[in-house]
């Protein structure tokens, strides 16, 4: 591997600038120690995500992102042990990397690490086998990582202990750290549809409003459907119907804040009537006129174009 014989064309370089330069994390550390979340919620955030990247293509993948005519600019490169004897090559080009273009690219090690008692109790959880435990015990087999792993962990930016962390609460800490401008959005599927054709089977949440009053009863309403003024005025200035509308919006404004906070990006939400083509088809309108942060609404009315 040799980073002199990278050359970054000069029509790349001029996109560059202090406010906008490309940036390289490099994750690594223990394995167990949550570098597959840390990658998927990376790329939830924007970054292109590359996992255990073979080191001896490390640098032909970095020559391909500089002269790649796509605008790369949030690269995440996830590094472990099974990088074997070429861990040492691996250290390096990444010294090499910080020092010969950091005007131009943002290079950052993170290292996840746990203490030897969470390490053993994931594996045991997961049942998965430790990458090294290979004629040698779990315990063993962690103790020869940490030595393997220490120099990468000595020239690391920022190192992360992860044993009092959850799944959420480690998506969360990626975030924060990494988000910068970059802001998801929850989307939200809103279905309407009719519980005499069946339950939408992908649906996360489901709302019944089979108990409110049935514009179908209403002669001048019954061929009319949901995303008419007319069933809209009919359905929400009635009290039974804002009051449930209130406790409705309320909770689910409240669910979808906790969704984000956690790193959960899409929801199906479900709402049913006896038919699909009135109450359901109103309020899936009306919650898709929200404004609220970080949601993105889309819609689908399953079941009303249906006789």
């Amino acid at each position: 591997m040799n980073l002199e014989n990278i050359d970054i064309p000069k029509k790349h370089q001029k996109n560059f600038s202090k406010n906008q330069s490309r940036q390289i994390l490099v994750v690594t550390g223990l394995s167990g120690s949550g570098k597959s979340t840390v990658m998927r919620a990376l790329e939830d955030l924007g970054f292109y995500c590359v996992d255990n990247l073979p080191i001896p293509l490390f640098s032909v993948f970095l020559d391909f992102l500089f002269k790649s005519p796509t605008n790369f600019l949030k690269v995440a490169l996830g590094i472990d042990v099974r990088g074997g004897s070429f861990l040492q090559d691996f250290i390096v080009e990444i010294n090499k990397l910080k020092n010969d273009i950091e005007d131009n690219f943002l290079v950052k090690v993170i290292f996840l690490n746990s203490s030897d008692e969470t390490l053993v109790r994931r594996f045991q959880e997961t049942r998965r086998r430790h990458p090294l435990a290979y004629g040698i015990s779990l315990d063993a087999a962690i103790k020869r990582e940490r030595v393997m792993m220490s120099p990468i962990e000595g020239i690391a930016d920022a190192i992360h202990f992860t044993d009092k962390s959850n799944i959420h609460e480690l998506r969360k800490w990626v975030r924060i750290k990494f988000a910068d401008e970059y802001v998801r959005e929850v989307v939200v599927n809103l279905i309407s549809f009719g519980f005499k054709y069946g339950v939408p089977a992908e649906s996360n949440l489901v709302y019944d409003l089979r108990f409110l009053p049935n514009p179908f009863f209403i002669d001048e309403l019954k061929n009319l459907d949901g995303r008419t003024e007319k069933i809209q005025k009919f359905l929400f200035a009635r009290e039974e119907v804002d009051v449930y509308w209130k406790k409705l919006e309320d909770f689910l404004r409240y669910l979808l804040h906790q969704y984000y906070e956690e790193g959960r990006f899409f929801a199906n939400v479900a709402f049913g009537c006896t038919g699909g083509k009135h109450r359901s088809v109103a309020f899936v309108e009306r919650v898709a006129k929200q404004k609220w942060k970080h949601v993105k609404f889309l819609i689908h009315h399953r079941d009303i174009e249906r006789k």
